[in-house]
C-alpha cells in the first residue's frame, strides 16, 4: 500500500540522481632530451587522479616509436629550441590521434604560430607552472586552448588575413558587367557555345558581346582580349 502524505495524497518514489560516468585518466607521455625534465614531470603529474603517465622518452629519431608504443592521449613535448616542424611531424606519425602540448614556450607570435603550424594543440608559457601544465593537458583532450590575450588577438589578425575574400577585379574600362563576365569566361578557355550555355543566352548574343568587347578594347582577336584581361589582373 502506497504511503500517504500528511494531507492524504499519495507520494511517488523520488528519482535516483543521475551520476556522471567517471572520466578515465588521460594517458600522458613525456618527450624530452633532458632526463631531469622527464623525471620531474613524471613525478609532478603522478599524483593527479585524472592523469596517468604512461611513458617518457627522448626526442632522438629512435625514440619516437617508444613514445608511440605507449598509446598516449597527450604527448608533453620539450621543444628546447629544436626543430618544431620536424618534431611535430614525427610525433604525429608515431602517435596518430594524440594531442601534442609543449611547455616553457616563449609566448611570442612567431613561436606560438610555429607550434600551431606543426600540429600542436596547446602550450604552456615559460612562466607557467604545474597547474597550468595540468590544465593544458585536459584542455587539449577537450579541444580547448588557453592563451594570452595578445596571442588571441594575433590569431584573429592572422585569420582575418587568411580568410579575407579576394577582391573582384574591376572591369576593364568601358566594358559592361556582362561583357566583363563573358571576357573572363573566354579567358578561361570557354567557347561561345560554352558561355551561352552557362549564361543561358544564345550563341549569337555571345558573339555580339565579343564583337563589342573587341571594338571597345581596340583589338582584333579574341586571344588579345584574354591577354589584356590577364595584364589587367596582374598586381
Amino acid at each position: 500500500m502506497r504511503s500517504q502524505t500528511r494531507q492524504g495524497a499519495p507520494t511517488t518514489p523520488s528519482a535516483e540522481p543521475v551520476r556522471a560516468e567517471p572520466r578515465r585518466p588521460v594517458r600522458v607521455a613525456i618527450a624530452s632530451n633532458v632526463r631531469l625534465v622527464r623525471e620531474g614531470l613524471s613525478l609532478g603529474l603522478a599524483g593527479r587522479p585524472d592523469i596517468a603517465v604512461v611513458g617518457a622518452a627522448g626526442l632522438e629519431p629512435s625514440e619516437f616509436d617508444r613514445i608511440g608504443a605507449c598509446a598516449p592521449d597527450v604527448v608533453l613535448v620539450d621543444l628546447g629550441g629544436g626543430d618544431t616542424a620536424g618534431i611535430g611531424r614525427r610525433l604525429r606519425a608515431a602517435c596518430p590521434g594524440a594531442k601534442l602540448v609543449t611547455f616553457a614556450l616563449a609566448e611570442v607570435e612567431q613561436d606560438v604560430f610555429a607550434c600551431a603550424a606543426a600540429g600542436f594543440a596547446g602550450y604552456v608559457p615559460q612562466d607557467g607552472g604545474e597547474e597550468e601544465l595540468h590544465r593544458a593537458v585536459l584542455d587539449a583532450v577537450d579541444g580547448r586552448l588557453r592563451c594570452a590575450p595578445h596571442i588571441a588577438a594575433a590569431m584573429f589578425r592572422r585569420l582575418s588575413t587568411l580568410l579575407r575574400p579576394e577582391p573582384e577585379p574591376a572591369p576593364l574600362t568601358g566594358l559592361t558587367p556582362r561583357e566583363s563576365e563573358i571576357l573572363a569566361m573566354a579567358e578561361q578557355g570557354c567557347s561561345n557555345k560554352d558561355i551561352a550555355r552557362r549564361l543561358a543566352i544564345s550563341s549569337a548574343t555571345v558573339k555580339n558581346h565579343m564583337h563589342n568587347i573587341l571594338q571597345k578594347l581596340q583589338i582584333s582577336r579574341r586571344g588579345e582580349a584574354s591577354a589584356r584581361l590577364r595584364l589587367h589582373r596582374a598586381p
